[in-house]
């Protein structure tokens, strides 16, 4: 009775969530304007997808129906630069995440930054044990004292929906003064 529940509810969820996709009329997370968020103790203003909820113990923002959540941690004393020279493929293997693509952006307050789309599954705690594959965005940015390095994941399956403006929110992230 226990799985059958699971199952109707992770159904109802699936439809939901195609259904958001398919209705050009409906408030979807694209349409919706968010406004910026300063990270509460910190210098860094983002701006969170539609529909995601600041969370105090992540230090970031979740999206409970899309099992999605987006967290942001300062590095003072270091650049990005430092950090990712030592991300290569065979680090994010030994993290048993795969590497799928990696590329130098700009955020729209202009601060370069590097910008990786990782793979990994995550196997369900239930007897059913079933694997769902995960996407995460990693976004390493700054200047040469101050990094600001996001991680952003998502289930495969909302990719679609969610992909483009979880990257928005990445790139819209930026210090509110500057380092002097």
């Amino acid at each position: 009775m226990k799985i059958k529940i699971i199952s109707l509810f992770c159904l109802l969820n699936i439809s939901a969530i195609y259904s958001i996709g398919q209705n050009k009329n409906t408030d979807t997370l694209a349409q919706t304007k968010p406004k910026p968020f300063l990270l509460p103790n910190s210098e860094i203003l983002i701006t969170p997808p539609a529909h995601f909820k600041y969370s105090e113990k992540i230090n970031g923002f979740i999206h409970p129906g899309t099992f999605s959540s987006i967290t942001v941690t300062y590095i003072d004393g270091t650049s990005f630069l430092q950090i990712t020279e030592g991300l290569t493929s065979e680090y994010f293997t030994s993290q048993n995440t795969v590497l799928v693509s990696g590329e130098d952006v700009k955020t729209k307050s202009g601060m370069d930054g590097k910008l990786y789309l990782l793979s990994f599954s995550v196997t369900s705690t239930d007897t059913s044990k079933k694997v769902m594959q995960f996407e995460r965005m990693m976004l390493f940015t700054g200047d040469y004292q101050r990094t600001i390095w996001i991680n952003a994941s998502y289930p495969v399956l909302v990719k679609k929906l969610l992909y483009q403006v979880i990257k928005e929110s990445l790139l819209s992230v930026e210090f509110t003064s500057k380092n002097e």
